[in-house]
């Protein structure tokens, strides 16, 4: 017999209880292996610690966030020029920045996921946005 596919479900609740699911949405998953017909495997949420001094805990207003890893990616090494915000246990860089540039953080998660629920994802997406009309405005005083 040949099992379903496997296929990520992302949460960034905690868990009720002894079963897997219960933090995500039940309908979720009753979607996921009725329609779908695959096998929902969890993927759980990351709390990295922020340094005070990088851009996301200013941003954010806080020292931790909790990150949703949807596809399990991480950074391994970090290029010339670039300084770890945060660190998954293990020390996997969950964030970084450029050490030149005012504006380049670089993520291995999904901000835009959820961002209406999420008060961390919220502060990352609106410092973006606060860059870009900086931005425009220094290229229209420059123009």
């Amino acid at each position: 017999m040949r099992l379903p596919p496997l296929v990520g479900l992302p949460t960034d609740s905690t868990q009720q209880g002894h079963h897997r699911f219960a933090m995500a949405g039940g309908m979720d998953v009753r979607v996921l292996v009725d329609a779908a017909v695959v096998t929902p495997v969890l993927l759980p949420s990351l709390q990295p610690p922020l340094p005070a001094a990088g851009g996301l805990a200013q941003w954010h207003g806080g020292r931790s966030a909790v990150v949703n890893p949807v596809h399990g990616q991480g950074i391994e090494a970090l290029a010339d020029g670039l300084l770890a915000e945060a660190h998954a246990d293990g020390g996997r860089v969950e964030a970084a920045r450029s050490r030149r540039h005012s504006f380049v953080p670089g993520v291995p998660w999904h901000p835009q996921w959820r961002v209406t629920h999420n008060p961390f994802y919220h502060a990352v997406l609106h410092a973006f946005g606060q860059a870009c009309r900086q931005r425009q405005r220094f290229q229209q005083d420059s123009a």
